[in-house]
């Protein structure tokens, strides 16, 4: 082997190229043209960590690290349910990042995924696509209300990357957005790499038979979604007091009104219920809303 430099040793051609084709996905050096050495440097590290989530709070660790590291203000993640055919049947785990909490809450609550057309159009044939591209493409009034809504949260341009599993029944998308300066499609390409990543880990993080959203879980408020949140993390009433800066006495109102909501008379049967019926697993919980 001494004898040889590196240059002068190499594979026969016929070799090389059965190998060439033997990878399903080559790696894209391509996509890394247009990035600078220290841009480089820090999509690897994201790709280092999120290559090895296993549980929701790593993979939001790694789209903090990806916040902190490139131009995107709005990071957030997700689990969807799919019904026969498809149909988008619920969300059932969000690891946020950063977006807006009372966004989080109107989109729930009012069931944005039936008009928001970058969700709908992930659903329909999942992908990556910028936010600019898809909007142009909307026409009812709906969708126009919708886009402007999102806007007045800061939500104007973006990526989201999403995939499917068709035999578990889910969907993982990822959105990344920014105002209206955000360069979106000069990243796009990485966000989808990064996306094959990120989508292995939650679906590592997916529950056996995740349940959709109901109409029974939509009635509770915001406050009343973050406080069962605390609790099903094991907070005491006390506890969740102090995080949401009330009263014991005042969180205690709020389990009233949700034992009455989902019938219920313990901590518990309202925790089991509410994941029974769908309540979103937040992960990064505000500490109020």
């Amino acid at each position: 082997m001494s004898a040889y430099t590196l240059s002068e040793f190499r594979l026969p051609i016929q070799f090389e190229l059965a190998m060439v084709r033997s990878v399903k996905n080559p790696f894209p050096s391509q996509l890394f043209e247009k990035f600078s050495k220290r841009e480089c440097q820090h999509a690897l590290e994201v790709f280092h960590y999120a290559a090895q989530a296993e549980t929701s709070e790593e993979v939001r660790d790694a789209l903090l690290r990806f916040q902190r590291l490139f131009p995107f203000d709005r990071l957030l993640g997700g689990l969807a349910r799919l019904g026969p055919g498809g149909t988008f049947e619920g969300f059932t785990n969000i690891v946020n990042v950063s977006y807006p909490d009372e966004w989080l809450y109107l989109y729930w609550k009012n069931g944005y995924a039936d008009v928001d057309p970058v969700f709908r159009a992930a659903a329909r044939s999942p992908s990556t696509q910028t936010w600019r591209k898809t909007y142009q493409q909307a026409t009812t009034k709906e969708e126009l209300d919708f886009i402007e809504t999102a806007r007045g949260f800061g939500l104007t341009d973006g990526i989201t990357t999403s995939s499917v599993d068709p035999t578990c029944g889910l969907a993982t998308f990822y959105s990344f957005a920014g105002g209206k300066d955000i360069d979106a499609e000069r990243y796009a390409q990485l966000v989808e790499y990064l996306g094959r990543h990120l989508h292995l880990a939650l679906m590592r993080t997916a529950r056996k038979n995740a349940p959709a959203t109901e109409k029974c879980v939509k009635e509770l408020s915001p406050r009343e979604v973050t406080v069962l949140n605390w609790i099903k993390n094991g907070k005491t009433n006390w506890e969740v007091g102090q995080i949401l800066g009330v009263t014991e006495r005042t969180v205690r109102f709020h389990l009233a009104s949700i034992f009455s909501k989902l019938d219920v008379t313990s901590r518990s049967q309202a925790v089991a219920a509410a994941m029974e019926h769908g309540l979103p697993i937040l992960h990064g919980l505000p500490s109020a809303i």
